[in-house]
């Protein structure tokens, strides 16, 4: 046999062992019902390719079987994704193009780049209506997602083939992911990673680290095998470069996702890299096991190589990210840093230690910049304020209840509205990109620029009823807007309102004699007419093709938009008209509750459960085991009042029933925001959210006839 042949019976052994694991791993699972009927070689072929993505999917995100073919999105009108993977935990979004050949010899182009990279343009204009009902039903996700200001997103190329992408191909990416922000990375998989994948047998692989501690590290053995000591921060980043998420993977195994990248972390490591160890906790590893390579003497102390099988960062994934992120920007710098590290050997521990272990370093509530402004004099001096001038409240202290809309506001509040109303339209982009960005205090820092010459309660308040007109004159706006517009109008909330305070907002903010109903009257009128400006500005300045989801995050865009519009706006005659569609014709979907009681879908009486997710779990899962009636409440086809808890007896709402559950644990971090739906479950059955999306598509497919 020549070298050409052999290498072909290698190939084709490979595939024959990758399509094997497919079938076992995803048959059943990949759903199928849009090519019943055809031929056994084209379902196969559609088994395979859907197969190929799932399992792309699991290798990076370390998601179950199920859940990862459940996020198989190929076939008609998926605009070039094949499967979509949100993190249940952070703002990450994974996109996966996948190609099969029974060859072993796929390539991915030029045009597999630019269709992979029109979806994702496609979702940044929330033009979901243009995609398939399977990427449908991610679209609330994604959406809160790509409008997170820590969102991530992957794109991931699959084809089984041994060159998995052409440069020109992977340059088009690139250069999209640069126009798209920082937030963007690119994933190659290839026929040696399916293998390797397959060749294991088990998905996704268990994590392996390597860890070298140069000295001063110390260790003990009873009654757990434990080492602490300092690990270079690139060495760290690494890690996450090669496993990506599975490397938080310990929880139950399952995917916990990147959480949000902590600026300061950041900063520290860009400016100060030699301090990172003295500023910031370090991070805890878990592992099965963990051998020890000396480098000369083998004595407590002495530079040593440790590799960890089956190791998980189980406390410290902000850190992890954080050093991955600024790695990628200033990899000079990062090796100058070291980060604290425990590793903990959890071999022949008792059952429930690691969960201990975890649970245990999810307690401890670090300091952070927001923290020490609330140590300001300042703030206390805007409260007393408030209180004296306004009769309202001014909560600035992290954990204190936040008064209602008409009694008060927060300091978080407070900043972003003086961050709309300051001059300069950086602010409100910083503001956009994340509220971490307020609270610097150096001499030129946001908190200074806001807070450094003390406003008063008038102009905060006047601020904050200024930048809630604007919110809901967009809410408003919202239903006769669609696609790109949507996306433009959502996202730049923020510099709306900065628009509308430098046209008329801002004169006698802080005049106590200054009529401002009238102000706050105006302001629908107005919304609508920055819009008309600013919708097709967007385009004008940077293209059609140009994210949204970044745009509005960018100082200097957010400058240049702000200027422009500006000198648009203050010539009436050259002020366009806001063009607001018709209510769309299809109906609007009501809430699940609703629609489930009309439908009667759940008997009277039925148990549900309360089934936390994994942050929520981390936060209360102590308090919920603490009495498990906790867990359990009865359904009753009322749509206002459906739930009876278990633990008291009493009805709920859906989402008020959860909101009740977090503030009875006093979980002070809990999201403002809720998707009941989602998180109470009739076993065997699925989530309300799930029974009631399939009463809603079991709708459409009746009127649309599909």
């Amino acid at each position: 046999m020549s070298e050409g042949e052999d290498a072909e019976a290698t190939r084709a052994q490979a595939v024959g062992i990758i399509r094997d694991a497919l079938r076992r791993e995803y048959d059943g699972l990949i759903d199928l019902g849009d090519v019943e009927g055809r031929s056994v070689s084209e379902t196969e072929l559609v088994f395979t390719t859907r197969a190929l993505a799932a399992m792309s999917l699991q290798l990076l995100t370390g998601f179950p079987s199920a859940e990862a073919a459940a996020s198989v999105t190929d076939g008609r009108d998926d605009q070039g994704i094949d499967a979509i993977g949100c993190s249940p935990s952070a703002p990450e979004l994974w996109l996966v193009q996948a190609k099969w050949s029974e060859q072993g010899k796929a390539r991915f182009g030029v045009e597999g780049a630019l269709k992979l990279l029109h979806g994702l343009r496609q979702l940044d204009n929330r033009d979901f209506d243009r995609f398939n009902r399977r990427v449908r039903q991610h679209a609330d996700r994604v959406r809160d997602i790509l409008e997170s200001p820590e969102c991530r997103v992957h794109l991931v190329v699959a084809v089984m083939g041994e060159q998995a992408s052409k440069d020109q191909a992977r340059q088009v990416i690139e250069q999209a992911a640069a126009d798209f922000g920082a937030a963007v990375e690119c994933h190659v998989l290839a026929l040696p990673d399916f293998y390797a994948a397959a060749h294991r047998g088990g998905l996704p692989q268990n994590v392996e680290l390597v860890a070298t501690l140069p000295g001063s590290w110390y260790t003990q053995d009873i009654p757990h095998r434990t080492f602490s000591g300092l690990v270079g921060a690139d060495e760290v980043a690494l890690w996450y470069q090669e496993h990506g998420a599975r490397l938080f993977d310990r929880n139950l195994r399952s995917h916990l996702g990147v959480t949000a990248l902590n600026l300061g972390l950041v900063e520290t490591l860009r400016t100060t890299p030699e301090t990172f160890s003295y500023l910031h906790n370090g991070i805890t590893v878990l592992c099965d096991s963990v051998e020890t390579e000396f480098f000369s003497r083998p004595v407590v102390g002495a530079p040593v190589r440790l590799r960890l099988k089956g190791a998980a960062v189980v406390n410290g994934a902000q850190t992890v990210a954080s050093v991955y992120y600024a790695y990628e920007k200033h990899p000079e710098k990062v090796s100058l840093a070291a980060v604290p590290v425990r590793f903990i050997s959890v071999a022949n521990a008792p059952e429930g230690f690691a969960r201990s272990v975890v649970a245990a370093t999810h307690t401890q509530h670090p300091m952070g910049s927001r923290d020490f402004v609330a140590l300001d004099e300042v703030q206390n001096l805007i409260r007393e304020d408030f209180r004296a001038t306004l009769d309202k409240e001014y909560v600035f202290r992290r954990g204190e209840l936040v008064p209602t809309p008409t009694a008060g506001c927060s300091l978080e509040e407070a900043a972003v509205a003086l961050a709309c109303g300051h001059p300069d339209a950086s602010l409100s982009a910083l503001a956009n990109a994340s509220t971490e960005h307020l609270w610097e205090a150096t001499p030129e820092g946001t908190y200074t620029l806001l807070f450094g010459r003390r406003p008063s309660a008038l102009q905060i308040w006047r601020s904050v009823l200024l930048l809630r007109a604007v919110r809901e004159a967009l809410h408003e706006l919202k239903p006769g807007l669609t696609g790109r517009a949507a996306a433009i109008a959502e996202r730049g909330g923020l510099l709306v309102a900065h628009l509308i305070f430098r046209l008329d907002g801002a004169a006698g903010i802080d005049d106590p004699d200054a009529e401002w109903e009238p102000v706050l009257g105006d302001v629908p009128g107005r919304v609508r007419q920055v819009l008309a400006v600013l919708i097709p500005l967007v385009d004008d300045l940077f293209g059609s093709n140009s994210f949204v989801a970044t745009i509005f995050r960018e100082a200097e865009r957010c400058r240049l938009l702000a200027e422009t519009a500006v000198r648009t706006l203050t010539d009436a005659e050259r002020t366009p008209q806001l063009v607001v569609a018709s209510p769309p014709q299809q109906p609007r979907r009501p809430s699940s509750a609703r629609l489930l009681v009309e439908h009667r879908r759940i008997p009277d009486g039925t148990q549900v459960l309360y089934q936390p997710g994994r942050v929520e779990e981390r936060a209360i899962g102590r308090w919920l085991d603490e009495d498990p009636r906790r867990y359990l409440a009865t359904w009753s086809n009322d749509a206002r009042h459906p739930l009876r808890w278990a633990a008291d007896g009493r009805l709920y709402s859906v989402n008020g029933l959860i909101r009740h559950i977090w503030q009875s644990a006093e979980w002070r971090e809990a999201w403002s925001a809720v998707q009941g739906p989602r998180y109470w479950i009739i076993p065997g059955e699925g989530s309300l959210a799930d029974l009631a999306e399939a009463l809603w598509d079991a709708k459409a497919l009746r009127d649309t006839g599909e």
